[in-house]
């Protein structure tokens, strides 16, 4: 398998290289997944942290001059803060969906300037290749994915992952409604791998997806069942369907069973206010 060493360059493909952030952590896995796509000219996907030396592996792959864009999945404070760094050492485009922070960012986080927004159906061309946007609302209303066309393999960002289940929160503008919408378009495009921003790459995309599809079906169904033993509020829900959860993910557990009762109520299925309220059966 290539190398998940923070700072270490790995070659995924003839068009794809990766260097591994080091910000491990119960959210980010190994760490965010930088990729840069291309050779003669380099297109960024989530530079992550601003860490010196993360920057310096980054351009030290690409070369200086051939860093064209920053492509930024979503603006969740794991993959954008390195962007200033590196549009300061390369003079790269700052690509994205929009230009303000996402719902629920903190005033700390920092907020880039993004030179160009994108949105669905718009391509990124570089000489040898080319990234197809597709807009993928459901971890965060600026969630993009982008199509490798050459390779017919797919950046996610934190929209599928490896070794973990995306974070659907809502506070942060996540939406399990949109979510299971954007799982069901990505199962049906044609794909050879699934590049994730965190974790190794997927190279069963469709067995993925049919998995996060499987997992999430089963955490509604779960929740029904609970529900069904009398009214709940979020915390006990989250000690019976998360035993083990670690302390460091009990907030995470939380944002997930939110998010499916929002579902669950649009649907007619469950009532309830808020993460503070009782919630049953409709």
């Amino acid at each position: 398998m290539p190398d998940m060493t923070p700072g270490v360059p790995s070659a995924l493909s003839p068009l794809v290289r990766r260097i591994v952030a080091p910000n491990p952590g119960p959210m980010t896995g190994p760490g965010t997944n930088t990729y840069l796509v291309g050779i003669d000219e380099v297109a960024v996907i989530d530079p992550g942290p601003d860490v010196a030396e993360h920057v310096d592996a980054i351009v030290g792959a690409s070369m200086r001059e051939r860093v064209r864009w920053v492509v930024l999945t979503h603006s969740h404070p794991d993959h954008v803060p390195a962007t200033t760094r590196l549009v300061k050492a390369t003079g790269a485009e700052v690509v994205a969906y929009s230009t303000k922070p996402g719902p629920g960012a903190k005033e700390d986080e920092p907020v880039v300037h993004v030179d160009r927004t994108v949105g669905e159906g718009d391509v990124i061309e570089g000489t040898e290749w080319g990234l197809e946007v597709l807009h993928t609302p459901g971890h965060s209303p600026d969630s993009l994915c982008l199509l490798l066309e050459e390779e017919r393999v797919l950046f996610t960002g934190d929209t599928v992952l490896n070794g973990t289940t995306s974070v659907v929160n809502p506070a942060r503008g996540g939406d399990m409604v949109q979510y299971f919408a954007t799982l069901e378009r990505l199962r049906k495009l044609r794909l050879s791998r699934i590049c994730p921003g965190h974790g190794e790459v997927i190279d069963e995309p469709r067995a993925k997806l049919d998995e996060y599809l499987q997992h999430r079906r089963l955490r509604e169904r779960q929740i029904l069942a609970q529900l069904g033993d009398g009214p709940a509020r979020i915390r006990d829900l989250v000690g019976k369907l998360y035993p083990d959860v670690i302390p460091e993910l009990e907030e995470m557990a939380a944002n997930q069973v939110y998010a499916h009762l929002l579902k669950l109520r649009a649907a007619g299925k469950v009532s309830g206010r808020d993460t503070r309220s009782i919630w049953k059966l409709a």
